[in-house]
């Protein structure tokens, strides 16, 4: 069954990027090594405009307006909190959190309180990610494309 649901999804996927324009729904090529080992350089992902309350964990696409291309991110910090970094550490409202996604240890950034509709977002493979928010700020929700499905290369197909 696993499968099938699988074959359907990829059908999905192939029908909104055959479409020129998709408000709601998009696919991507990850091009660098930030969110490694949870996605790498190659990879094919697809996203939805974000919908529901942020949750600490999701993966997000964003743009880096200054630059102007899009950025894939791991939601750390959540609305309303404060979210600081010290000796690699990162807190949450002045508690240790459980940091399961990063590869290596985030640099130290004094606190940050993140507002209602934000996030703060950070890559996994911490000492290579760029245009995140130690650097851009706070990430507007409303902004955020949530990655809900990897489509290549086929042995990591699946959900994320």
């Amino acid at each position: 069954m696993r499968v099938f649901k699988s074959w359907r999804i990829i059908l999905l996927i192939a029908y909104f990027i055959g479409r020129k324009e998709s408000k709601n729904y998009r696919a991507y090529e990850i091009k660098e090594e930030s969110m490694s080992p949870s996605l790498f350089p190659g990879e094919y992902i697809f996203a939805r405009l974000a919908k529901e309350k942020p949750k600490r964990g999701d993966i997000v696409i964003y743009e880096n307006k200054e630059k102007k291309f899009d950025v894939v991110k791991r939601v750390i910090g959540l609305p309303g909190e404060k979210i600081s970094a010290k000796d690699g550490t990162i807190y949450i409202n002045s508690e240790i959190i459980n940091d399961t996604w990063a590869q290596d240890l985030t640099s130290d950034f004094t606190e940050v309180e993140i507002g209602s509709k934000q996030v703060f977002v950070l890559g996994d493979n911490r000492s290579v990610s760029t245009s995140d928010s130690r650097i851009l700020g706070n990430i507007e929700w409303e902004d955020c494309y949530e990655v809900i499905y990897r489509y290549w290369p086929i042995d990591r197909v699946g959900q994320l």
